[in-house]
């Protein structure tokens, strides 16, 4: 009995992978542009870092804990903060000297206290690192881990807008974590970097 498959059906031919595709391909030059992947880079990191903000949710303090919740704290939103500052903002940055005799960067930090007063502090890396140091030195050891770490340091990109424009946003967020913490933004050490 004839079977009612016929096996001498021919095969669908192979099509192009890439037949339905609307968008373009992209063929990569032999060469690079180092310029150009340094803006990709630090668009990479901007945007990492962007996403890191939006996940990240700033803990409690280690205080006594609420009856009603876990995550709420007796000292929160209880209006007892110390720190005279209301808003800290790092407007932006200039570079000092020539880049052969010794040059550095200076950003103008600009601090608003409760009053309304507004202070520009020029300050270098270095004074941020200095501040780190002697907040490290004088806080107790239960308000140590307030205080983030600094951006690290680039030596061979220092120059370079894109990476002081996001260095100057790290530093903003580093500076803004410790001066309106209620009990650190208070501190000793803080007012006399500020003044300095």
């Amino acid at each position: 009995m004839p079977s009612s498959r016929s096996s001498s059906a021919p095969s669908p031919s192979p099509s192009h992978p890439f037949r339905n595709t609307t968008g373009l391909l992209v063929v990569i030059p032999d060469t690079i542009d180092v310029e150009e992947e340094s803006r990709f880079y630090d668009e990479l990191c901007d945007d990492q870092d962007a996403r890191a903000s939006r996940t990240s949710v700033p803990r409690s303090p280690q205080g006594p804990p609420s009856i009603f919740s876990h995550d709420i704290w007796l000292g929160d939103n209880s209006g007892e903060s110390r720190a005279f500052a209301r808003d800290v903002k790092i407007s932006g940055w200039t570079n000092v000297g020539d880049k052969l005799g010794g040059a550095y960067v200076v950003y103008d930090c600009v601090i608003r206290t409760k009053e309304g007063t507004t202070i520009h502090a020029h300050k270098r890396y270095s004074a941020f690192v200095e501040l780190y140091r002697a907040l490290r030195q004088s806080l107790p050891r239960h308000q140590q881990h307030f205080v983030p770490a600094l951006p690290p340091k680039s030596p061979f990109a220092r120059y370079r807008p894109t990476f002081l424009d996001r260095r100057r946003r790290q530093l903003q967020y580093w500076l803004s974590a410790v001066l309106l913490h209620p009990e650190i933004g208070a501190c000793q050490a803080v007012r006399f970097w500020v003044m300095d």
